[in-house]
């Protein structure tokens, strides 16, 4: 790779504050707030104009119970129920979704209850919280490289509009999802041997008067290019009426594969609409009105941090001194160009693949199987380090570990807990390896977080 050397020059401080946020999504934003509530200083950083990640710009707008697997027990609680309940004031802001007795463990028919949530109502409620907490906010500014200064993490550089600048901290948060800045301070990047796929999402007028999409979907795959998602939820929503998506596999961490990834998933939402209205007798109305502004990754790189979540410890429900996300979701497995794998906590296991009847079987019989799992403050915690955390998809978590710590329900815990650490680090003078955990976890109780 040719390379040239960039000529060094003044950078103005833009702002000193106590922590520092990098990446707006949930995850950060939640790290953000709880951090602030403590009381201390903070900035997140957003390269994008609006908080809220794949949940807002990518229009992936589903999260999933706040209950164990008996949906009788409600392990999560902390800012994700806090942003439901600020939803639900708000007219079209959220609906509910319970599953019926008999369909608790078929996930294609709902498997757990879920929140589906209006993707512009919740950017302004997060700018909300954001505000009200006094959280400084910078958008449209982009993490750049860390200020480092003797070998310790003091600052970020940034690019905004106005130019180049530097925040300085004391204590940092990476909530890039692709680990930009732990990468940067030389912690360990790794990749599953394979990816997930991305998801591009869509709204469309005039689903609801479709005949039958799902199978001409189905038949016509080959030439929309991917194995296409789908759902009309929201049917009954008028502000957000329906979404539909497909399938991209790229490497959404590489810069070039991400920019294919986002006019692949155009074009397969194109092709859908082809297919239908040439297929369709319902389909004289139907229009795209709405593309998501960022393409719904699962998954890219991971970061090494001082302990690997593993597939048995979330299957079988192992527990740990430092647990600090709890959640019910099964191993969620998007396996390229084939099918989708759901792993369940009560032994059971399903294939969804297009075009065949979904397959039940059991992967483990047992007199007793576990309602939850936890993921351990350790698999977000860098090894050396002493003023980064790490959390969102970046967490160190093995391929099957991590097809259920992936999602948005589980993630956001991780937001929490690092802004809850952080703060505690920040103001016992110690390292984020170091913390009074006691007292951590006591502060994530006090903030409104469940702590098992």
């Amino acid at each position: 790779m040719r390379t040239v050397i960039e000529p060094s020059h003044e950078v103005p401080v833009i702002n000193d504050v106590d922590i520092v946020v990098v990446g707006g999504g949930c995850t950060g934003v939640f790290a953000a707030i709880r951090a602030a509530r403590l009381g201390a200083k903070v900035a997140i950083v957003e390269a994008t104009g609006a908080f809220g990640g794949v949940a807002t710009n990518g229009f992936v707008c589903v999260w999933h119970t706040l209950c164990d697997t008996t949906l009788n027990r409600q392990i999560i609680s902390g800012l994700t129920e806090e942003t439901i309940e600020r939803l639900k004031l708000i007219p079209h802001g959220i609906r509910i979704n319970l599953p019926k007795d008999e369909e608790k463990h078929i996930f294609r028919k709902t498997t757990y209850a879920n929140y589906h949530l209006n993707t512009e109502e919740m950017k302004i409620e997060f700018d909300k919280m954001i505000m009200e907490d006094g959280v400084i906010p910078y958008l449209h500014t982009m993490y750049t490289a860390p200020y480092v200064v003797e070998g310790k993490l003091c600052g970020i550089f940034v690019q905004q509009r106005s130019g180049k600048g530097v925040i300085l901290a004391r204590q940092f948060i990476d909530a890039s999802a692709d680990g930009y800045l732990g990468a940067d301070m030389g912690m360990e990047v790794y990749r599953h041997e394979t990816l997930q796929p991305a998801t591009s999402a869509a709204r469309v007028y005039g689903w609801d008067k479709l005949k039958d999409p799902l199978n001409i979907l189905k038949n016509n795959r080959e030439y929309i290019g991917c194995r296409p998602g789908w759902q009309d939820e929201l049917a009954d929503i008028p502000q957000i009426l329906n979404w539909f998506k497909s399938n991209v596999m790229e490497d959404c961490s590489i810069g070039d594969c991400l920019t294919k990834a986002e006019i692949t998933g155009r074009a397969q939402t194109r092709r859908m609409l082809e297919v239908l209205r040439e297929n369709d007798p319902g389909a004289e109305n139907l229009a795209l009105i709405g593309l998501s502004s960022a393409i719904g990754v699962r998954e890219t790189r991971q970061l090494r941090c001082s302990y690997q979540f593993t597939a048995d410890d979330l299957c079988y429900g192992r527990h740990f001194d430092d647990a600090v996300v709890y959640c019910a979701y099964p191993m969620d497995t998007h396996h390229p160009h084939k099918n989708t794998a759901y792993r369940y906590l009560d032994g059971t296991e399903e294939i969804v693949e297009a075009g065949k009847e979904n397959r039940l079987a059991r992967w483990r019989e047992a007199d007793e199987y576990p309602t939850y799992w936890q993921l351990p403050y350790r698999s977000m915690l860098p090894q050396n380090i002493p003023n980064l955390l790490i959390c969102g998809r970046a967490i160190d978590a093995d391929k099957g570990a991590f097809a259920a710590a992936r999602v948005m329900i589980s993630l956001n815990q991780t937001g929490e807990a690092a802004g809850v650490a952080a703060y505690e680090a920040l103001t016992s003078d110690s390292t984020v390896q170091n913390i009074d955990f006691t007292s951590m976890r006591q502060k994530m109780k006090n903030g409104g977080s469940i702590i098992l």
